[in-house]
């Protein structure tokens, strides 16, 4: 078979095996986050800037839905 400027392709080789990861450190980070999204939406409605706590509220909801998926 032809390959890039009229070269031959070598034989197939073999994918390297994915490396095992750990996923706990990613779970305390996703739930650091968690808790700081809730901390500053609770601080800033006690505050009386509700159209921040509903901004970060967005926020958290939007990167919790993609982090999901």
């Amino acid at each position: 078979m032809v390959g890039v400027n009229g070269r031959e392709l070598g034989q197939p080789q073999p994918a390297r095996p994915m490396a095992r990861r750990s996923t706990s450190h990613t779970h305390w980070l996703l739930a650091l986050i968690a808790i700081s999204a809730v901390v500053g939406i609770v601080v800033t409605a006690s505050m009386g800037q509700t159209t921040i706590a509903l901004i970060i509220a967005l926020f958290a909801g939007a990167f919790f839905s993609r982090a999901a998926c």
